[in-house]
């Protein structure tokens, strides 16, 4: 369950939650050691866990996850607020747009826990074996669920989805984390009022895994090498990959009209795709 002490930015510096059976630490990079010295001591032993260690890891990202292999403790969340996204950017054509982004810090705080709790399901509701990019739409599921039990609306949903669309436009090897067609599923199928009602997660994941895509990794190949050629290319070849262009013009769409208009936006699929939405 989603304690109501995460629903803001105001995040402490470390704390455990809950995560199924288990529990996660959750600490700041600014009081890393002190965070870290809350663990058993058969994981503070580990070079994993070692401050050094996770701070070289983190780098320039805003949180990483650490997985644990313990009895009681799922795993380390550690928050880098110093890193946290105002906002994300990515050109189409010689024009760059950017998106606001909201909430940010909390929205990449759920999406870590949801790697810990998908992992927890394992097995269960969900697959023992996971693909990373399924892993990552999938904590990306989490986190979408925790908006609808803590907001009114589902905004912040949408600024996800236009998040992971934005940043694959600006760099196909983003394609990994490109959780927008999983994202445009739920939000298409449900609305706020129907998600807060999957009061736990594990509801929620059950009535919505059926309905993902299974794209094997030829066809995230396709989609990679569609994007490349979309918005890398100088010169358009509107019937390139013509049988991945309907997905997705269907996924990206919603954010090119958000960043472009809606009339600018079919003009522009119209020059470079066969098929148009």
């Amino acid at each position: 369950m989603v304690e109501d002490g995460l629903a803001s930015d105001n995040i402490p510096q470390a704390y455990f939650i809950p995560i199924a059976t288990k529990q996660a630490l959750i600490c700041s990079l600014s009081t890393l050691v002190r965070c870290i010295a809350l663990l058993p001591a058969s994981l503070q032993q580990q070079t994993a866990f070692s401050a050094a260690n996770i701070r070289r890891a983190v780098g320039r990202k805003s949180a990483m996850v650490l997985v644990a292999e313990h009895q009681k403790i799922a795993g380390v969340i550690v928050i880098n607020p110093a890193n946290n996204m105002a906002e994300q950017s990515g050109a189409i054509g010689l024009k760059t747009y950017q998106l606001p982004l909201a909430n940010q810090i909390q929205l990449t705080l759920w999406h870590e826990i949801g790697h810990l709790y998908n992992i927890a399901l394992q097995g269960s509701i969900l697959p023992s074996s996971l693909t990373e990019y399924q892993h990552e739409w999938l904590a990306d599921l989490y986190l979408l669920w925790c908006i609808a039990q803590h907001y009114q609306q589902l905004d912040l949903g949408w600024q996800q989805f236009h998040r992971r669309n934005l940043a694959l436009i600006n760099d196909s090897g983003n394609l990994s984390h490109w959780s927008a067609p999983q994202l445009q599923i739920v939000l298409s199928h449900y609305d706020a009022q129907q998600l807060q009602g999957f009061t736990h997660y594990e509801d929620f994941l059950t009535a919505v895994y059926p309905l993902m895509p299974t794209w094997s990794p030829r066809d995230m190949a396709e989609f990679s090498s569609l994007v490349q050629r979309t918005f890398s290319a100088v010169q358009s070849l509107p019937g390139y990959m013509f049988w991945r262009q309907p997905e997705l013009i269907e996924v990206l769409s919603p954010t090119l009209e958000r960043l472009m208009g809606k009339a600018e936006t079919q003009r522009w699929l119209t020059n470079q795709f066969l098929t148009e939405k």
